[in-house]
């Protein structure tokens, strides 16, 4: 009990700031554990550009793709 007590008087002020403001982490959380199941279930990937592809599929979000730059040729002065 006397434990219990402890750890509560240390976090006693960021519990009060959980009801104060409304911010939470709880969504990152649970994308960083379906990305965990994900992984668990899709071991056999090949190559990680498969895998990342399939974690934005799953959250149905739009891939960038980076362009290539052309190098371009300065003449030696």
């Amino acid at each position: 009990m006397r434990t219990s007590l402890k750890t509560l008087r240390k976090h006693a002020p960021y519990i009060k700031n959980s009801f104060l403001y409304p911010f939470s982490n709880g969504r990152i959380e649970g994308i960083n554990n379906k990305i965990k199941v994900l992984n668990r279930v899709a071991y056999g990937y090949r190559n990680f550009y498969h895998y990342k592809h399939r974690i934005l599929l799953h959250f149905k979000f739009k891939a960038v793709e980076q362009k290539q730059q052309k190098k371009t040729h300065v003449p030696a002065a």
